[in-house]
């Protein structure tokens, strides 16, 4: 994954935070991710999250190998706090979030660095994000769950206008497509110790309510690339109460603005926040009304006693399509 050596664009440093627990069977590649960049003025802070497998020695050996590598340990308290000393220890003028079982192309911090040299007003520069599986690395995927190679994040350029009504639908990029510049993480403050899962979609909820602008960088050479395996923190972790929390954090930073004097902005929040709350209603009506057809049709349509509930909880008329739909159902199947 080599390149050939270019000239350095502008010198800014770029501190590449790695949070590790327990993934020292993959920190030595993702270090040699950032060895491999073909922009080399960047330092890798790996933060030891209290791990049992051997992740010191391995550091230790990547230290002595590169003095661009350094290491830090503190009992386990989780991601955002790792992320968080991370921070506390970058030198750099710039900041990215490479989980110790992830990688990046070889070009990629070069792409972002002149992403901002050449776009001043950029907070945020993201690039796109692929997925691949356990150790095959060239079989990318843009869904998790390595379904499909059909692009489905959203372009962005812009602030809080067209950054927030797109990420309050959900996360709309993996964490290490994002290259942050750190004067924007100096005024949004750390990552909330509490989430221990989604706390890279409240981090970006946060930033775009303080007014980051997010750019998409349109570079095929840079990527960002999640690996997909059983001890993925994807696959292990309860999400829906993070992901409530994540919109009480949105309403709390709201209210924050609204006190602040912002009655626009905070309108805008909130007519948004309006928005999302309809279109879950939809969604689980939708969802309702289906496992109320199904219902019927498993009852063989003339349940009475079936009928008269679903009628009691959806009132007359929606009892009335919600059966017609099942009838129809049963006869064009």
């Amino acid at each position: 994954m080599g390149t050939a050596p270019r000239s350095q664009p502008v010198d800014h440093k770029v501190s590449v935070v790695i949070p590790c627990y327990n993934y020292a069977r993959f920190l030595t590649r993702t270090v040699d991710c950032l060895r491999q960049q073909s922009y080399e003025n960047w330092e890798a802070i790996i933060v030891d999250d209290g791990s049992i497998d051997g992740t010191e020695t391995v550091a230790s050996g990547l230290m002595a190998e590169d003095p661009r590598v350094r290491y830090v340990h503190q009992s386990n308290a989780g991601t955002s706090a790792a992320k968080n000393t991370g921070i506390r220890l970058a030198q750099g003028d710039l900041i990215l979030f490479l989980d110790a079982d992830d990688l990046i192309t070889p070009d990629k911090l070069r792409a972002h660095v002149e992403h901002f040299e050449n776009n001043p007003h950029i907070d945020i520069s993201y690039s796109r994000f692929r997925y691949f599986e356990e150790m095959y690395e060239d079989r990318l995927f843009t869904k998790l769950d390595l379904s499909s190679t059909k692009e489905w994040s959203k372009v962005i350029n812009g602030r809080y206008e067209v950054a927030l009504p797109v990420f309050l639908r959900g996360n709309n990029m993996a964490i290490h497509a994002a290259v942050v510049r750190k004067t924007l993480v100096e005024k949004v403050g750390l990552f909330d110790v509490e989430m221990r899962a989604l706390e890279d979609w409240d981090y970006w909820l946060r930033c775009i309510l303080h007014g980051a602008y997010i750019a998409f960088l349109d570079s095929p050479q840079a990527l960002a690339l999640t690996r997909v395996h059983h001890a993925s923190a994807t696959h292990n972790v309860e999400f829906l109460a993070y992901k409530e929390a994540v919109y009480e954090r949105v309403v709390l930073e709201a209210d924050r603005i609204c006190q602040e004097g912002d009655e626009r902005f905070y309108n805008f929040v909130k007519k948004e926040l309006r928005r999302l709350e309809r279109r879950n209603r939809s969604r689980l009506f939708r969802r309702s009304r289906a496992e109320a057809q199904a219902h019927i049709l498993a009852s063989g349509l003339l349940n009475f006693h079936v009928l008269f509930g679903v009628f009691r909880r959806f009132g007359f008329l929606n009892c009335i399509r919600i059966y017609l739909g099942a009838l129809k159902q049963y006869l064009f199947k």
